[in-house]
């Protein structure tokens, strides 16, 4: 099988010559530019074979364009600051609007995109990240969760506007990508679970807007819902058009992944918690990963890491592990 038919096949449940493995984490000094990311991009895909690309684009460029400001970080595993975000009061919500395509931010995004497929020449799948607009909104708090909570509880309509706003934003940028010639979505929430919100919460404020952006990746070959943090919605989120649920497994209060292919239905992805890559053996490491292909009997399975990975505290010793641990089984 070439990457792009064992990619299918995983995502349609069926049998497969070897489980799907890729793994992605931030580059935070080499992001900040279209040529830097697609390098850094290409760098990591070319290093390890991983069988598809998840495009981790700076985790700011969905807001730069609301106002938020960042300091850009000159070291590969130190995060970029905050200098400063636009949402303090929930008045404030109102005066979003939404950003045409040709924002340089958005702008930037489609041209690394370009430059990554000219290097793969199309020889490995493309999976760009997009964020849920509950998480648009959460960034644009400075992800001040308490002050997020307020808002929804002091003036639900205005940030019904904004998250509007971002839906019609994002939207055409999902489409967008589709005629860039990406193969799917990574489309990332941390508010849907239980230390954020309640699940009938999230369904009613988010879920609309979600609906509106998956709607434009309907096609895709490989759209993955990222669940984040632990306690996650699984169940209620279940329902979701998307073709692979993806969460971390290893916390206390999320299902493995077998129980979670049972709840959703679908295909499911992780395996390998960020800390394990970061601090375990390479040993340990490929055990982990065995464990999670045993446990899902390799059906139905992208074999990954929960979340991103400690790009700077993870060594190439133990992602060389995890892309050796589908050889042979």
């Amino acid at each position: 099988m070439n990457r792009f038919e064992r990619l299918q096949a995983a995502v349609a449940g069926a049998s497969v010559d070897r489980v799907p493995v890729s793994a992605w984490g931030h580059f935070f000094n080499e992001e900040t530019t279209a040529q830097g990311l697609a390098d850094v991009m290409v760098r990591f895909q070319e290093t390890f074979d991983w069988d598809y690309l998840k495009i981790h684009a700076r985790a700011s460029y969905h807001v730069e364009g609301f106002g938020f400001r960042y300091q850009a970080s000159s070291q590969a595993g130190q995060p970029h600051k905050t200098l400063g975000h636009p949402i303090t009061r929930p008045e404030d919500w109102r005066k979003l609007r939404p950003l045409g395509l040709d924002h340089p931010a958005l702008a930037e995004q489609f041209r690394a995109i370009e430059l990554i497929r000219e290097a793969m020449n199309g020889k490995v799948p493309l999976i760009m990240t997009v964020f849920s607009p509950l998480d648009v909104a959460g960034k644009l708090v400075d992800q001040d969760k308490q002050l997020m909570i307020n808002h929804l509880s002091q003036d639900p309509e205005s940030v019904a506007h904004a998250l509007a706003v971002f839906a019609e934003t994002f939207a055409p940028f999902v489409r967008r990508l589709g005629e860039s010639g990406i193969d799917g979505i990574y489309y990332s929430s941390k508010w849907a679970n239980r230390n954020k919100l309640p699940a009938e919460e999230y369904r009613r404020l988010a879920r609309p807007y979600d609906l509106q952006i998956l709607a434009e990746a309907q096609g895709f070959g490989c759209n993955i819902m990222h669940l984040c943090e632990d306690a996650i919605h699984l169940e209620a989120m279940s329902d979701y058009p998307v073709d692979v649920f993806h969460w971390d497994n290893c916390t206390d209060n999320n299902p493995s992944l077998a129980d979670g292919r049972t709840t959703v239905g679908k295909t499911v992805g992780g395996g390998v918690n960020s800390p394990t890559l970061a601090t375990a053996t390479p040993e340990e490491v490929e055990k982990k990963a065995r464990n999670a292909i045993e446990g899902t009997g390799g059906r139905g399975l992208l074999l990954g890491p929960g979340c991103s990975i400690l790009t700077a505290e993870t060594s190439d010793a133990n992602l060389h592990a995890l892309r050796r641990a589908v050889e042979g089984v």
